[in-house]
């Protein structure tokens, strides 16, 4: 059964019983990557740098603002990083004009408060941004719990957002499935024990590899074969 299911390596088995859906923010519930480029080149540049795009996939993905402003400014972190960080977030939410969701996103969330499923919020991102997307997407008041990086001791992909995130609403690793599309984000899901699910959109599958699950998007039918598998109508 799960062999029909499963298209990642990861070794968590699929939950027997499902309480809550755990979701990463950029990359997960919106593409804002074309936004986070530009905003990131734009701040670096009033410091006479810039990053290409396979090094901002390789070491700026998905990461939290402490880890990049020490990546990018590691002789001044504390000066220098932390003035990148400020002007790139905020060159970021002044960008942010409309917002569409992930395609399948509303139907699954639809779905999860059809069968009285927690949702949260676990991301890198700042509060200032994590509340402004989530109500450009007209999303703020559908999630249980919002979790961002600053409100906790290590951001991804340390574990701890998301164990963070199970705590707030109530639920166990064994029962959650997580959806992230960045490497560090899979990897906070992995430490914390939820299985996972990786978001590849049209982008390289290959550093997502040890997600359980790899999907395009929320439409994807193995996404449908596992809810299903995990819901399954009572016997007769």
């Amino acid at each position: 059964m799960q062999g029909s299911i499963l298209q990642g390596t990861g070794k968590r088995p699929v939950p027997l019983r499902l309480d809550a859906l755990l979701f990463d923010l950029d990359g997960t519930l919106v593409d804002t990557a074309e936004l986070h480029v530009d905003a990131t080149n734009a701040a670096l540049a009033t410091f006479d740098r810039e990053i290409s795009r396979p090094d901002y996939e390789a070491h700026l993905h998905g990461g939290a603002n402490d880890d990049i402003r020490h990546f990018l400014f590691p002789e001044d972190p504390e000066g220098k990083g932390r003035e990148y960080v400020d002007l790139k977030e905020q060159l970021f939410r002044n960008s942010v004009v409309q917002l569409d969701r992930m395609p399948g996103l509303t139907e699954l969330l639809d779905w999860a408060a059809e069968h009285s499923l927690k949702t949260a919020v676990v991301t890198n991102a700042p509060r200032a941004n994590a509340d402004l997307m989530l109500r450009a997407l007209g999303l703020a008041d559908r999630f249980d719990a919002i979790v961002v990086a600053e409100e906790v001791p290590l951001g991804k992909p340390d574990p701890g957002p998301y164990l963070e995130g199970l705590s707030r609403i109530g639920c166990t690793a064994e029962a959650a499935i997580g959806f992230e599309d960045s490497p560090s984000g899979l990897t906070a899901l992995i430490g914390a024990g939820v299985f996972s699910v990786a978001i590849t959109g049209a982008g390289d599958p290959a550093p997502l590899i040890g997600a359980d699950l790899l999907i395009d998007d929320f439409r994807s039918p193995a996404l449908q074969s596992l809810r299903h598998s995990i819901l399954k109508p009572p016997p007769l």
